[in-house]
């Protein structure tokens, strides 16, 4: 919802969004997870993170 419009609603966003072209999704190897936030001092907290191998 933007504005209070809802702009998607069941989308699957299939790789990158470029502002023209298709999706892309470049292939990356083996790396940590790396988590972020914001950086603005606010309390953030991460849980129930599974991966498995695809």
């Amino acid at each position: 919802i933007h504005n209070g419009v809802l702009v998607q609603d069941n989308v699957e966003i299939k790789g990158t969004t470029p502002y023209i072209g298709w999706p892309k999704n470049p292939s990356h190897g083996k790396g940590p997870l790396m988590l972020q936030d914001h950086g603005d001092n606010s309390r953030v907290s991460f849980r129930n993170i599974w991966l498995r191998e695809l």
